[in-house]
């Protein structure tokens, strides 16, 4: 993915921000620029995780694309 990205789409993977909740995303959320960990997340996830938003019955990823991009 990140190949594709980088190489055909020509953004970086610091400008990418990534959401996750378990256990296989903590490498996503490792390798661009803003990790985004829901509030429901394994707190493992939430660890590594740039930040932290709402749950995802909250809309939590629906809050952080409004506050980038809003």
């Amino acid at each position: 993915m990140s190949q594709l990205l980088e190489q055909e789409l020509d953004i970086e993977m610091k400008e990418v921000i990534a959401f996750g909740d378990n256990y296989n995303d903590i490498e996503m959320l490792k390798a661009v620029g803003c990790g985004v960990a829901v509030g429901n997340a394994k707190e493992e996830v939430k660890e590594i995780a740039d930040e932290i938003t709402l749950p995802g019955k909250e809309d939590g990823v629906a809050a952080t694309l409004e506050k980038y991009f809003g």
